[in-house]
């Protein structure tokens, strides 16, 4: 928390008034979710279903400039569940973006976000062990960066970041993870660029012991733009992660000599087939802190589709898929023996009642499977969401 006391003091200055010609707006609204799920815990044995009720207020504040964009957003959820009480929380997420273009060739970006989340909800892990009751997770991130056009063609971002995340039980792992990456861009043309990107990661699980996991990753992209309608890029190269120290902990087998050489792939592509129609689609092969205690690497894929079917209603449809698995048998690193699997099916049908108030129904189906042991959960839930947007205030000052 002090984190975020330091970074609203130093928002502070931007949020003032200043010489140039400032804008300032703030949105608001809230929305009330019912839901029912026929498997809470996504467990194995303990098969919770239940009702329940999400009533969820939302606030955005921003203010630009010619040279600055701040942008603070909040979103506080209360969670009610009928008959199953001790599942009830107050979650709170809370992100801020600050752009401040220096000069014509340089940009100055910050980024950060606070979440006070519970395994309920929290979608970050979901590879991770079996958990049959609710965990309080806390976890918050800063990420600065500078960007600076070398030439016309070529572009440079130097960035960091460091994420703390704290569980509200032993049974998983408090973790802090932080490091910087350099990328460049080179463009070929008016529609593709080549991109590179080098990065360096510390893993520090809050553990007995000193044990911690470094890791040095490089990759080489490509990405074409040939229109609004279409985005693809794509980026390969290696990773090496070596873990140092031991841990101390009874019955913990996770000292050094860990890691490895490993394989990097991300892909994104976005395609806009019609006015009516759009769709995307991303993977990406990644090495990852878990609340295990250890770096893991997974891989995570989405796609989404959404589909206007009238001027007031729309068809949506997603999948979510990550799994521990090493296809291509090209991992040096290890992965833990508990390969996992995790995905979530999501369509959803929405409608805008009026400019106001909206309509959403979702059905969500969700699996998980660990290939170890041969065990899996599946859970079926229901969510229908009604959202009230207020009128936005805003003003304008500065000379």
């Amino acid at each position: 928390m002090r984190a975020l006391f330091v970074g609203a003091a130093l928002l502070l200055p931007w949020l003032g008034g200043s010489a140039q010609a400032q804008q300032w707006t703030l949105d608001t609204s809230i929305s009330q979710q019912f839901l029912y799920s026929d498997n809470l815990l996504l467990g194995r044995e303990n098969e919770i279903e239940t009702f329940g009720f999400v009533t969820s207020p939302v606030l955005r504040l921003e203010r630009n400039a010619p040279t600055l964009n701040v942008w603070i957003d909040g979103k506080f959820d209360f969670n009610e569940y009928i008959n199953h009480s001790e599942f009830n929380s107050q979650d709170q997420r809370l992100r801020l973006g600050v752009t401040q273009q220096v000069t014509e060739r340089s940009t100055l970006k910050l980024g950060g976000s606070f979440v006070r989340d519970t395994t309920l909800k929290s979608e970050q892990e979901q590879t991770d062990r079996f958990i049959d009751k609710k965990i309080g997770i806390t976890f918050w991130d800063v990420r600065p960066s500078w960007t600076y056009l070398l030439s016309p063609v070529d572009q440079m971002t130097l960035g960091g970041s460091y994420s703390s995340a704290a569980y509200d039980d032993v049974e998983k792992t408090d973790y802090q993870y932080f490091g910087g990456t350099l990328d460049w861009g080179h463009r070929l043309s008016e529609v593709d660029q080549f991109t590179a990107n080098v990065s360096y990661f510390r893993f520090i699980p809050d553990e007995p012991g000193d044990r911690m996991t470094d890791t040095v990753s490089a990759l080489v992209g490509y990405a074409y733009e040939p229109s609004e309608r279409l985005s693809l890029s794509g980026a390969a190269g290696l990773g090496y992660s070596i873990e140092s120290g031991q841990s101390t902990g009874e019955g913990d087998d996770n000292n050094s000599d860990g890691g490895g050489l490993g394989y990097r792939l991300r892909f994104n592509a976005r395609y806009d087939l019609d006015d009516l129609t759009s769709g995307r689609f991303s993977f990406s092969h990644n090495s990852e802190p878990s609340s295990d205690g250890d770096q893991t690497t997974r891989n995570r894929l989405s796609f989404g589709v959404d589909h206007k079917l009238t001027r007031l209603t729309s068809l949506g449809f997603n999948l979510d898929y990550v799994d521990t698995f090493d296809y291509f048998s090209l991992e040096g690193e290890s992965t833990g023996n508990e390969e996992s699997r995790y995905a979530a099916l999501r369509p959803s049908l929405s409608w805008a009642i009026t400019d106001e108030l909206s309509l959403v129904a979702e059905y969500r189906f969700r699996y998980k499977l660990y290939d170890e042991s041969n065990e899996d959960a599946m859970s079926n839930s229901v969510y229908l969401t009604f959202r009230y947007a207020l009128p936005t205030w805003g003003g304008s000052e500065g000379y």
